[in-house]
């Protein structure tokens, strides 16, 4: 037989081989009687007798199928609570059947209630592993509610949903922009930052401010309109549980010779908030902007604080002269020192004792600003003074009065003191002197008149005098020297002697006054009056703020001391306390 017959001989064989296997098989029947039990029945005692436990068909002589306790109902095999098919322990219904309540397929069974495939199941069960407790439903199962996809403390529910997941409050995405951040301020605008440099602005550096803390690192974006001025990156960096940041800055005048100034937007989120920045040249120089305050009125001895300001701040330490016109205002720093990149100076202003009224004039390279400045001695002189006086009046050359006034907080008994007369050129001394009674004394705030003999006659004179000098004393009527002194202060002691209390030269030609005398003279029925303070007028002390102040400034300067009054008014120790 040749080879290639034998190669096709062997799958040949293989196919009849198959082919009669899926043939027809004759049909078996069961034979009843033989003692075998087999398909179709479901028993078989050997015989074919009907009235034994195994009928003559091999089936069982149970009660009836139909009835409680046939093989269909309760007891029967297909029905029955205990039968295989139905009941509770019966294979295929019952409680414990296999199949039903307790059967493997059922509520115990593997497939149902306690199988593992309904409730207790591995598919359905409470137990089961793809149920309620199972790896797919359950609610311990790695798939349900503390399960990996669903579950609280699974870590399914976590990284996209749960409440301690990774993506909400919690998670590490929880910064700037879950827990959201807003912008609260971007300043102080009009700083100033120096070409080539880079760093903070000046004289106060540029700060970007939340509303609330950083929950994490939050990056604020700031763009500039000039690029003479740029922030690294265009980004602030904002540190985890911090507030603000200072703004670097690089100046460049260069880049942008079109202007020297810039403006810088913050954003964040929907905010935004804008600052100007000027820049200047590495060498710019300084120059005196202000002084401040402009105008200053202060008492005798006074603190008053000044401010002097550059129009830029200077790259180096610059130094500003202080200088006071007239110097006895009083007194002040010689020179005032600005900081480098700062923009102003502070210093102080003392007033002097004497009163008066000029300037504080700053000065730098070559340019100066001023301020006014006035000093009132006010009330503060601590001796008594003549208030008011006149050499004549409307009853004629001898209607004369010398009005005193204590200024000083303590009464003071004049008793003894001297009121003298000196003439216009006299050189040899004074001329005339008045003693005061014994018992003058002048309350705190308070007046004492003398007046002449003609005095009490004149015709208008409704303040009577606390003592009267007579004819001792004659005044001239166009000038001369009033003045008062202590018990001991002789005709012939000089101005300067310290038994004089108060001096006061008036007229044109009056040669031994306080500082200047007091050049004009008033009408006929006017008077000498001291002022108030400084600042006084003759409308203030006649009829305005000043007319009730008393007459307490003494700047030991005649001409700067008095007013003339229109109409006479002498007050006596009866007259109202002033102020």
């Amino acid at each position: 037989m040749p080879w290639s017959f034998r190669q096709m001989l062997a799958p040949l064989s293989a196919l009849l081989l198959f082919m009669s296997a899926c043939g027809d098989d004759p049909e078996v029947r069961p034979v009843c009687g033989n003692g075998i039990v087999e398909a179709g029945e479901t028993c078989d005692d050997g015989n074919r007798n009907n009235n034994d436990s195994c009928d003559n068909s091999c089936r069982r002589p149970t009660p009836d199928a139909g009835t409680e306790e046939d093989a269909g109902t309760e007891d029967d095999a297909g029905t029955g609570e205990e039968d295989a098919g139905t009941g509770e322990d019966d294979a295929g219904t019952g409680e414990e059947d296999a199949g039903t309540t307790e059967d493997a397929g059922t509520t115990e069974d593997a497939g149902t209630t306690e199988d593992a495939g309904t409730t207790e199941d591995a598919g359905t069960g409470e137990d089961d592993a793809g149920t309620t407790e199972d790896g797919g439903s359950g609610e311990q199962d790695a798939g349900s509610e503390e399960d990996g996809g669903s579950g609280e403390p699974d870590s399914g529910t976590d990284a996209g949903t749960g409440e301690d997941d990774a993506g909400t409050d919690v998670d590490a995405g929880t910064d700037a922009g879950t827990v959201q951040v807003s912008l609260d301020s971007f300043g102080p605008t009009g700083t100033f930052a120096r070409t080539g440099t880079t760093g903070a602005t000046f004289p106060e550096a540029l700060t970007v401010r939340l509303r609330e803390d950083a929950p994490a690192e939050v990056w604020v974006e700031v763009a500039s309109s000039s690029a003479v001025l740029n922030v690294q990156g265009g980004l602030v960096r904002i540190a985890p549980g911090e507030r603000s940041a200072t703004v670097q800055v690089t100046a460049n005048l260069a880049a942008d010779p079109e202007t020297d100034k810039a403006t810088l937007t913050a954003t964040l989120g929907n905010d935004t908030r804008a600052a100007t920045v000027r820049v200047l040249a590495a060498d710019q120089a300084a120059e005196l902007a202000t002084l401040s305050p402009e105008v200053i009125s202060v008492s005798a001895g006074q603190t008053q604080g000044f401010t002097v300001e550059l129009d830029v701040p200077p790259a180096q330490d610059t130094v500003i002269q202080m200088a006071l016109e007239p110097a006895s205002l009083g007194t002040v720093p010689a020179t005032v020192t600005v900081p480098a990149n700062s923009l102003s100076a502070k210093f102080d202003f003392t007033a002097g004792s004497t009163g008066g009224e000029g300037q504080l004039v700053a000065a730098l390279n070559g340019q100066s600003i001023a301020a006014a400045v006035q000093v009132t001695a006010g009330s503060s002189t601590g001796h008594v003074v003549i208030s008011e006086f006149a050499p004549a009046g409307p009853g004629g050359a001898g209607d004369e009065f010398i009005e005193l006034y204590n200024p000083t907080s303590s009464a003071v008994d004049i008793s003894g003191w001297k009121l003298q007369y000196k003439s216009a050129t006299g050189t040899t001394g004074y001329n005339s002197s008045f003693t005061l009674p014994a018992g003058s004394v002048i309350a705190p705030r308070s007046y004492f008149l003398a007046v002449s003999s003609g005095y009490a006659s004149a015709s208008g004179n409704t303040v009577t005098g606390n003592a009267n000098w007579g004819g001792t004393i004659a005044m001239g009527g166009s000038a001369g020297h009033v003045r008062l002194g202590y018990p001991e202060m002789a005709l012939t002691d000089a101005i300067t002697s310290p038994l004089v209390v108060d001096t006061v030269g008036y007229g044109s030609n009056a040669n031994q006054p306080e500082g200047t005398r007091i050049a004009t003279v008033p009408p006929v029925a006017g008077s000498y009056e001291r002022k108030a303070s400084a600042t006084s007028t003759v409308e203030s002390m006649t009829t305005g703020a000043d007319a009730l102040l008393g007459n307490g400034h003494d700047s030991n300067d005649n001409s700067a001391d008095f007013i003339l009054r229109p109409t006479r008014q002498p007050q006596n120790a009866s007259s109202a306390v002033e102020p």
